[in-house]
């Protein structure tokens, strides 16, 4: 037989669609990830399919990148080898719900606003605040550890996992932890795969704990006169009796752009940044809560807001993050945030900042600070209660752009960050035109740990190679 004659090889799409289905494969997505696209794409049903499809790709040494609701998808370092986009939002195992134990088990592809309705519906809450919770899946906030404002009162994505079940490169599926308390006993290796951005296998299951619904939900917006004035606030309440579910500072840009959002908040509200202080709870606690913190502000036109508007305020705050920086920059659009809105113009950067609780305010200060001296425009989100910073520059003035600027921005302000014993995490901005940014920063002596770990799961570096710290 002459070559001509010779059967060609089915390709990686052919391959795939005999594992899954032609109609789950696409050859070429619209999405694109650091810049890159047209690359094949696989949607499996469930588990089953996930595996056989991994076990292809680390046969054939083929690099897989992960998405979900793509919400974070800008995240981390452009991925080393892109061979194949897997899709896990079908990974949508039954919700299975014990409100008397207070947990939830849910597959990995479910939205954050589906898995909360559900719990709603029992009359508990699913503490997890993400951001664009409609597109936002559950599986990729376990992998980026994304929580929002709400950490406050509900903790760290990695307080609220019992357990999980996840899918190795090679295919083998594992399970860690459990569906109730009483049962996570050892080494708690599912807290190994929050935050680990998909660099240790594909998550497929999650259980969390739950919380009782408060009977009702309030807070108090605070004008601030400066950052110190925010400081000392929130010192007074974090020191007292008051159990805050949200306590966070907004600079003026994105006061004024929600306020805009919602006019009730516009009542006496300056020029400055501010306040927004959150809680949940009895009736009673609520009230005695809001009114202490508006003693203790010496403000007599702070704002309060009760239940349902209390809570999509909250849901605004957690979202602004993800506004468009145009839309920031310029005249506020006069309505509420939505994901129609979040398209970028591949001008800005976003940098999250965490260190202790007692260093935000001066990293704001400094970030601030910085920002006016390299004419760049900054707008900034500080966690009052968690030690994080939001931030984002841009769009820079045509007229005076400087493609420098940004990364020596990111240098100056990482550098006061990791003396102030934090770090800063560069969320995107890798596609702006000639600018070199270092993403992740030193990842510490750690690191050595964590490239052991990958080596054990995942050897042939299969799973988003390079996106995480370190090249991991």
């Amino acid at each position: 037989m002459s070559s001509r004659e010779r059967p060609q090889s089915p390709t990686l799409v052919e391959r795939l669609g005999g594992l899954v289905g032609s109609e789950r494969v696409a050859d070429g997505t619209g999405i694109a990830l650091q810049g890159l696209r047209d690359l094949p794409q696989v949607r499996p049903a469930d588990v089953q399919q996930l595996a056989a499809v991994l076990a292809l790709a680390d046969s054939e040494r083929l690099g897989v990148c992960i998405a979900g609701g793509t919400s974070r998808l800008e995240w981390g370092l452009r991925p080393d080898s892109f061979d194949l986009l897997l899709d896990t939002q079908d990974l949508r195992l039954p919700l299975s719900v014990d409100p008397d134990n207070l947990t939830i088990t849910i597959g990995a592809g479910v939205t954050v606003s589906e898995a909360r309705a559900n719990a709603r519906s029992h009359n508990r809450v699913l503490p997890l605040d993400a951001c664009r919770p409609d597109r936002a899946t559950v599986g990729g906030v376990v992998a980026t550890g994304d929580q929002g404002p709400r950490c406050a009162g509900y903790g760290r994505v990695r307080d609220l996992v019992l357990g999980l079940k996840a899918t190795l490169a090679d295919g083998t599926s594992v399970s860690f932890g459990g569906r109730t308390v009483k049962n996570v006993a050892g080494y708690d290796m599912a807290k190994l795969f929050v935050g680990s951005f998909g660099s240790f296998g594909v998550i497929t299951e999650v259980t969390f704990r739950l919380l009782p619904r408060p009977d009702t939900q309030g807070l108090i917006a605070v004008p601030l006169s400066s950052l110190a004035h925010g400081k000392t606030l929130a010192a007074r309440i974090l020191d007292s009796c008051l159990q805050p579910l949200v306590l966070e500072v907004l600079s003026p840009a994105l006061a004024a752009y929600l306020c805009t959002a919602f006019p009730s908040l516009s009542t006496g509200v300056g020029s400055g940044p501010l306040f927004v202080a959150g809680f949940a709870g009895h009736p009673a606690v609520v009230a005695r809560s809001l009114a202490d913190v508006s003693v203790w502000s010496n403000i007599s036109n702070g704002v309060i807001l009760e239940d349902a508007e209390a809570e999509s305020v909250f849901d605004a705050v957690t979202d602004l993050t993800a506004v468009a920086s145009v839309s920031i920059a310029r005249t506020p659009h006069a309505h509420r945030p939505g994901k129609q809105e979040t398209a970028r113009d591949g001008t800005s950067l976003t940098a999250r900042v965490s260190v202790p609780i007692s260093e935000v305010w001066s990293l704001a200060q400094a970030a601030e600070s910085l920002a006016t001296e390299a004419h760049l425009p900054l707008t900034y989100q500080i966690g009052a209660a968690c030690g994080t910073l939001e931030l984002r520059l841009g769009p820079q003035d045509p007229r005076k752009q400087d493609l420098g600027l940004p990364a020596a921005w990111v240098k100056d302000l990482r550098t006061a960050a990791v003396s102030s014993g934090g770090r800063l995490v560069v969320t995107s901005g890798l596609g702006l035109p000639g600018v070199d940014l270092d993403v992740w920063g030193d990842p510490g002596p750690e690191i050595r740990l964590v490239r052991s770990i990958k080596e054990k799961f995942d050897p042939h570096r299969v799973l988003n190679p390079g996106m995480n710290a370190g090249g991991i």
